[in-house]
């Protein structure tokens, strides 16, 4: 038996398995690249082998895009054939875990970790997600975040840290909210603010729009109204909220741009993960 079984993700999937390996424990890995991979890791034969030979099965942190594959770089991994396999006493650890697949761990007797709902996490891949928008913003527009005009639309965990680490690089920063309580928080924490109905009117005097909203708030009747200039950078969860097809017809940049811890933070945010992990353990072992 072995102790983890890390299956799909991405990199962070990668450096978490690292980790976990440097850490002593016994470590079998399925659908992970097997770049920058610990040697000592066992790459397991099969989705079977991973899951039913392990303790605690650790799967992405997005688990599924489409409820039908896990999220994997290297394997299709179907979610159906993943829960098959878990048995009665195993521990599962995963990010967004779908109440489908949490009502089947139940019913087998799976512990189910959600680490999108354990806040310390959640702060920190806040972070890592928008150190990354801001790199794919200054990736796509040749010109400084310095003096921009910027639109963050949402300012919960997301919003919020990002909103901040913009207007530490001096950009120009508005904060759109529905909920009272949140836009005058973006007040008090010294941004101008506004509602979503004030969006088509001035979306013309923006350079840059950071959306962490998981509704369609971009519509093609708001997005004919922006200038041409306009990049946007879509952090919130597939499918986001940008009707990017009228993004597209209106020659406006934008980018939906899901699981940037994994793409610009693998090591920090895998690191992370497996510290929580280890932390669950020490519990249990008590």
């Amino acid at each position: 038996m072995y102790d983890f079984a890390v299956i799909g993700g991405d990199f962070r999937q990668v450096y978490l398995a690292g980790y976990l390996k440097e850490h002593r424990y016994r470590v079998i890995v399925y659908g992970v690249e097997k770049k920058n991979l610990n040697k000592e890791c066992v790459y397991a034969k099969s989705l079977e082998e991973a899951v039913e030979e392990s303790h605690c099965v650790i799967g992405p942190v997005l688990f599924s895009k489409d409820g039908v594959f896990l999220t994997s770089q290297r394997e299709n991994i179907r979610v159906h054939d993943f829960l098959r396999y878990l048995k009665e006493g195993q521990s599962l650890f995963g990010g967004c875990i779908s109440e489908e697949v949490q009502k089947v761990c139940e019913k087998k007797g799976v512990l189910v970790h959600d680490f999108m709902k354990m806040d310390d996490v959640a702060i920190y891949n806040a972070i890592a997600t928008a150190e990354g928008a801001i790199v794919k913003a200054m990736e796509r527009k040749p010109v400084n975040l310095h003096g921009s005009y910027c639109l963050v639309l949402g300012y919960g965990r997301c919003g919020r840290v990002l909103a901040g680490k913009l207007k530490g690089l001096n950009a120009r920063v508005t904060i759109c909210a529905r909920s009272e309580t949140a836009r005058s928080q973006g007040e008090a924490d010294g941004f101008d603010t506004m509602q979503f109905f004030d969006v088509a009117r001035q979306i013309v005097r923006f350079d840059y729009i950071f959306n962490t909203v998981p509704a369609k708030v971009l519509t093609e009747k708001i997005l004919k109204r922006a200038g041409k200039d306009l990049c946007i950078v879509d952090i919130a969860s597939f499918p986001g909220g940008v009707d990017q097809k009228a993004a597209e017809k209106f020659g406006i940049q934008s980018y939906l741009c899901p699981s940037l811890p994994g793409i610009y933070a693998p090591k920090s945010s895998g690191i992370r993960l497996a510290e929580k992990v280890l932390e669950w353990k020490g519990k249990e072992d008590r």
